[in-house]
Parts: C-alpha cells; structure tokens; sequence
C-alpha cells in the first residue's frame, strides 16, 4: 500500500486524518515534535504500530533547514501531508514563533522532497481559509470566495501588529511560497493546498483536560457548560472528518443545546444569545466549494446538527473520565 509522511501528528485535524489513512490501508509515518507527544498516538492506534503501518519520528523544530531530512532519506513515500502550524498566539516575537516556521517550514520541507524524495507523487497541504479572505471586508455582503482570492494582508507592520494576524500571515505566506516553489523548481511532484475555514468536530487527539481544547471545540464547550454566550469567527465551517465547507452560525449551537440537553441547559445557564436571528441584515459572503467536490471528490457527510452531537457526546465521555 501507498505510504504518507503525516507532519504534525499529534494535532486535532491531523489525528482524524491519521484514523482516515490507517482505516483506508495507508502507510503512515507521522512527525512530533517530541517523544513524549507520540505515546497517546501509540496506544490509541497500537494495532496499526504492532502491524508495522504507523510509525513516529521526532522533528523539534520544522523551520530549521533540512529538518525532515533523515525522514525522507530512512523511507519511501508516496505522498507527503504537511498539516498547518498554528504557532504560538501567545508569543512576543510574532516572527520567530509565527511567521518563520509557517514560511521557513513549508519552503523548506518541499525543497528536501525535491532533492531526497523521488518517489513522492503528490504534497497535500492544508491551510486555512483565512489564506483566502479578506479580513478587514468582515461579513461582506454578496461576496463569493473561491481558490482564485487571496488574503491581502502585507508581510511588514500589519502582520506583526498582532499574533492572529502573525498566524494569519504566516499561513498566507507559506502557501504563496509553496505555488511559488512550484513555477521555479517544477518539481516531480504535484501540489493540493486546503484551505478549510473553522474546523469543528469531535476532538480525538490527546486531551489531559477539558481546558487543553483546541480552540474550535473551546467555544462550543464554553457555551455547553454555560461559561460564554456562543461566538464565532467566520461564516463558514468544517467538519473535521469532512473538511469541507458550510455555512456556520454560532447562535445555532446554543439552540441545538437547548434542544437536545435542556436540563444541561437549565443547569448551567446555557445563553441562548439571539434565537432565530441567525445572520445579520444586511447578509454575509458565500463560500464557493465546487473545486473541492469536481476534483478531489469530497463529499458532505456531516451536517451541523451531526457535528454539534457528535461533539457533545465527546466531550460529555471526556468529562466522565475526569478530563
């Protein structure tokens, strides 16, 4: 069977892309950025590491040249799966922790598959939405976003104003930089960016506490356990096991709460935010995802009802075991 190199492995999105590629016969060979975060990833997926499918390496710092050298050099891959990196939105050196290992890392994992990895076919990354929208536009009315937009945001003042805006730019920059390793080096290899807006759904990656959430699942449980009123950064959405795009209303969660979970509800004053109103007057943009489904085949498994409840229960089993 085909063999992926999975970078990021102990991630939200990348854990259920690991599931899907183990489940579909794939063989893995996933990068943390230490021992220690591949020992949940060992024991939850331990037949596929008894079996010889699923293995780890440890890359510390991926914006460092030739970081995914010895990976490349020790295996045969056909394909290479480069999940995003969120960074550090903490940090007071935006560049550092942001920027360089966005840029740096991308630039630099492609140009040692280019030179160690002949066998590789295809590099599939997965960026973020916000690589395509205009942030400063808001909701804009009418607008329809597809692959042909880009994030206008410049690489000076306004992308270290801020660590979201750091993120944003760093996310930007690598995906500019990955189409332009393309046009130049004309690799042997083809390139597929992603870039999926919000990403809910139920969390399988390691979880030591409920307050260690990634930030998507964070604002569904602050609203489930009555500690925020429901919020949202975008219009649009992905279930995690989808990755595909749909409309997404933040006030809809607390609905579907006092729906399916009154009593929870009740109990821990779940705010309903403004019920029925679920988008602004004046509207907001559409996403068009029709390339994803024309050529990579994608299809909607999971509307928003189905990701609310499968979440939900999720975190309703980690609460049981003391998380």
């Amino acid at each position: 069977m085909p063999s992926v190199l999975l970078t990021g492995a102990n991630g939200f999105v990348a854990v259920t892309i690991l599931q899907t590629l183990l489940d579909k016969g794939y063989n893995v060979v996933g990068t943390v950025r230490s021992k220690s975060k591949s020992n949940y990833l060992r024991d939850k997926f331990a037949k596929f590491v008894d079996e010889g499918k699923l293995a780890f390496v440890v890359v510390q710092d991926i914006a460092v040249l030739g970081a995914f050298d010895e990976v490349l050099r020790a295996n045969k891959f056909d394909a290479v799966n480069i999940l995003r990196w969120d960074g550090r939105r903490n940090s007071t050196d935006a560049k550092r922790d942001m920027l360089d290992p966005a840029i740096k890392g991308t630039a630099g994992i492609l140009e040692s598959v280019s030179m160690l990895a002949p066998s590789v076919k295809r590099v599939v990354i997965t960026a973020t939405f916000g690589n395509i929208m205009n942030i400063p536009k808001g909701d804009w009315p009418r607008k329809v976003y597809t692959e042909e937009d880009w994030n206008p945001i410049t690489f000076d003042e306004q992308a270290l104003s801020h660590p979201i805006m750091a993120y944003v730019a760093g996310k930007v920059g690598a995906e500019r930089a990955a189409w332009d390793f393309v046009k130049e080096k004309k690799p042997h290899f083809t390139i597929t960016t992603l870039c999926p807006p919000r990403v809910f759904g139920p969390p399988e990656q390691e979880l030591k506490s409920l307050k260690n959430l990634n930030t998507s699942t964070t604002d569904i449980f602050d609203v489930f356990s009555g500690a925020s009123e429901p919020r949202f950064t975008t219009w649009a959405w992905v279930d995690v096991r989808d990755l595909a795009q749909a409309p997404v209303l933040a006030v809809a969660i607390a609905d579907y709460i006092w729906e399916h979970y009154p009593e929870r509800a009740v109990a821990k004053s779940v705010k309903k935010g403004s019920p029925g109103k679920l988008y602004p007057d004046a509207g907001v943009f559409q996403v068009d995802n029709s390339k994803s489904i024309r050529d990579l085949g994608l299809t909607y498994k999971h509307d928003f009802g189905t990701m609310l409840r499968d979440t939900l229960k999720k975190l309703e089993e980690l609460k049981a075991e003391g998380k």
